[in-house]
């Protein structure tokens, strides 16, 4: 097969997107070089994922997005340590955006989150993008031990 040297022409909605996101890798490259994530020398290998499920936000949990000028505070309904479930979207988060994820027993993790969907009512269920396992384990022990924290017995 041979291609000519004319270009394909991109639908302006599609470029849109696509420079959306390459704004927000940018933005999200420039964020972790101010907050590196370190694996803690502790860290056990091994730990299973859990995927799928969703919590009531635990104490000191929380979710922060960030709009390329400072971080803001998300309305978590419920979240797992793949993604949560947004009582409102902030405006600037309709497509990729660069998030903080902390957790009382962790260092904060940067990831990229992306809408997956969105109701009538203005709820939004997002995704996060791990850059490494290593940043997936972190805030899924983080997550979990506010979790267990939150139903522990005195």
């Amino acid at each position: 097969m041979q291609f000519d040297d004319e270009e394909i022409e991109i639908p302006d909605d599609v470029e849109a997107i696509l420079r959306r996101q390459d704004e927000a890798m940018a933005l999200l490259d420039r964020l972790r070089t101010t907050e590196p994530f370190r694996r803690p020398k502790s860290d056990q290998q091994g730990a299973r994922r859990r995927e799928f499920r969703r919590w009531p936000l635990p104490e000191g949990v929380s979710l922060e997005l960030h709009d390329s000028v400072r971080w803001h505070s998300a309305d978590v309904l419920d979240m797992g340590v793949g993604g949560a479930r947004l009582n409102s979207l902030l405006p600037f988060a309709d497509g990729p955006t660069p998030a903080r994820l902390k957790a009382p027993s962790t260092q904060a993790v940067l990831v990229l989150c992306d809408v997956m969907w969105k109701d009538n009512d203005g709820r939004a269920g997002i995704r996060f993008e791990f850059r490494d396992e290593d940043e997936r384990e972190n805030w899924s022990g983080g997550l979990i031990d506010a979790l267990l924290a939150r139903h522990a017995v005195s």
